[in-house]
């Protein structure tokens, strides 16, 4: 609901967004809490839509990845899964091409 949430946030005019890469945080105090909205998860959203916002999205999709995959933690940006596995695919495809080539 976090993405839906800054859309409608955005709609009554609140312009100061927070969000994290990769969705990584959460309430300590909070069991079981999952996390804050995924930042790129926004960007995604905001793609098309009246607002705008900065940053590159496939770099934050990677820093995301990244951050994770150190941590130890499942990376919970839906936006942030889905570039990774279309890069993933791709440097399959890529792998592939250059087999057959050798």
């Amino acid at each position: 609901m976090g993405v839906a949430n800054v859309m409608a946030a955005l709609a009554t005019g609140v312009r100061t967004i927070d969000s994290s890469v990769g969705g990584l945080g959460g309430c300590p105090y909070s069991p079981g809490a999952t996390g804050n909205v995924a930042t790129e998860d926004v960007l995604y959203s905001l793609k098309d839509s009246p607002y705008t916002a900065s940053g590159d999205l496939n770099e934050i999709a990677n820093i995301g990845m990244w951050i994770s995959n150190e941590i130890g933690r499942e990376n919970s940006s839906r936006v942030g899964k889905a570039l990774h596995a279309k890069k993933m695919k791709e440097r399959s495809r890529e792998q592939e091409i250059q087999k057959t080539r050798d």
